[in-house]
């Protein structure tokens, strides 16, 4: 039982480290969840029968690399432009009638 615990702890928390330094950074809530969770059981089983304390150790450490790389992406994240082409259309727009432009900016001027 407790080595199926770290079995799946120590692959949610790798999975978890690889997501979020992936472009599905949105999805790694759920393994962090899962290693965390597995995490604080071997806490619990390692309380009732001494045993080594590395992989509990890893899977916590392998958490915080995984939540600080999720944090860092989403406040750091920047805003794209998808497409440009509307900007561009506009700007044809807007170049194509010179006239209406200067009639706009003398009623514009005359308040």
């Amino acid at each position: 039982m407790k080595k199926l615990i770290i079995i799946l702890g120590l692959i949610a928390a790798i999975i978890a480290v690889t997501l979020s330094t992936s472009r599905y950074s949105n999805y790694v809530m759920i393994p962090i969840v899962i290693a965390f969770i597995s995490g604080l059981a071997l806490v619990f089983l390692s309380k009732k029968e001494p045993s080594k304390t590395k992989p509990i150790q890893y899977i916590f450490l392998l958490v915080i690399m995984s939540l600080g790389l999720t944090i860092y992406k989403g406040v750091s994240k920047t805003i794209e432009v998808e497409s440009t082409d509307q900007l561009n259309q506009q700007g044809e727009i807007d170049t194509d009638n010179p006239e209406k432009l200067l009639e706009n900016r003398q009623i514009e001027s005359k308040f």
